[in-house]
């Protein structure tokens, strides 16, 4: 049904044999610090909750957002100040309900990703539907492979698992930040997936998509202006990439725009696929970026409390524009 589906990944920490280097070696004994002990334990923790009931660890999981929304942090006044910014027409109570739910949220899709990172196929292959297939169906008999063009939503990794277990597809990919956070999602993806792109090998990429395969791209990133135009994000001048107009421009890839949902108070999930964005590139790169824009925005619209709204999307910002976070 989706054999064109293509997933590879590649790891950031390589499992140490008789073969790895020092390099490698030390990265692992890096991880064993005291400095990361209490990272360990919360890990631990989370590994405990995801074998407790499914109604249980959903409570835990609301009482987790809530407990970090309670206290003043960079992530309540970013989440605050995206929200203020997207949803002016909320009146400021509303602003808040929104803000709120969305660390309730918050705190399920950390469970949700550790059950994505350690709970067996059997537990978790019954939980999603996939709504839209004929349109990837549609774009692969032109065999020109398939951007899939998607938001993060906080059941992100949650979704990439349930599909991994019947569909293939490549994934961008830029490694976290945090060695720990990196270990630990390098470890799941090199279980559960084949292969990710990262984000700058445009050859790759673009090999990938002549041999027809799906790529699951992830475009509402800051990447500053040297990769960006501005186009309206909810209405805002916000920094946009231009290089899925390139990679469509290099390989007449179908563009397919995706969406990931939670249902409301359940661990289940709908994968939602809309019909291919058609006539891109159109040869201006504002318009392109707002069209794609517009796509994820529709997207957050139907679920704006799952959204990821804890990242600085307006980081960048015009030329004497003030900053915003």
């Amino acid at each position: 049904m989706m054999n064109g589906l293509y997933n590879t990944t590649t790891l950031l920490f390589k499992h140490p044999d008789d073969t790895a280097d020092m390099a490698t070696l030390k990265k692992y004994m890096a991880l064993a610090n005291p400095l990361y002990w209490p990272a360990w334990l919360g890990i631990g923790i989370l590994w405990l909750i995801i074998q407790l009931p499914v109604r249980l660890r959903l409570k835990l999981g609301k009482g987790i957002g809530k407990l970090i929304y309670v206290f003043p942090s960079k992530l309540k006044h970013i989440t605050t100040v995206n929200i203020k910014i997207c949803f002016p027409e909320l009146s400021p109570e509303k602003q808040q309900k929104l803000a709120k739910d969305n660390f309730e949220s918050l705190g399920i899709g950390v469970i949700e990703a550790a059950m994505a990172w350690w709970l067996p196929d059997e537990k978790l292959n019954h939980l999603f539907k996939v709504h839209g297939l004929e349109y990837v169906e549609q774009a692969f008999a032109k065999g020109k492979g398939i951007i899939l063009l998607g938001p993060h939503f906080m059941c992100l990794e949650m979704a990439g698992r349930l599909l991994s277990a019947k569909y293939t597809f490549a994934v961008m990919y830029r490694p976290h930040k945090k060695k720990l956070i990196a270990f630990i999602m390098e470890r799941f993806r090199q279980k559960h997936y084949m292969q990710v792109i990262p984000r700058n090998r445009i050859r790759e990429l673009i090999r990938a998509l002549n041999n027809n395969v799906a790529i699951w791209y992830a475009y509402d990133v800051d990447a500053g202006r040297k990769s960006s135009v501005f186009a309206p994000f909810f209405g805002v001048p916000t920094a946009s990439l231009t290089s899925v107009s390139r990679l469509v421009r290099m390989s007449n890839a179908a563009i397919v725009p995706i969406s990931f949902y939670r249902r409301d108070d359940d661990f289940n999930y709908d994968v939602v696929l809309y019909p291919p964005i058609e006539n891109l590139p159109t040869g201006d790169l504002q318009q392109d970026a707002t069209i794609l824009n517009q796509a994820l925005e529709r997207a957050i619209r139907e679920k704006p409390e799952q959204y990821v709204w804890q990242y600085k999307r307006f980081k960048t910002r015009p030329e004497g524009e003030p900053r915003v976070y």
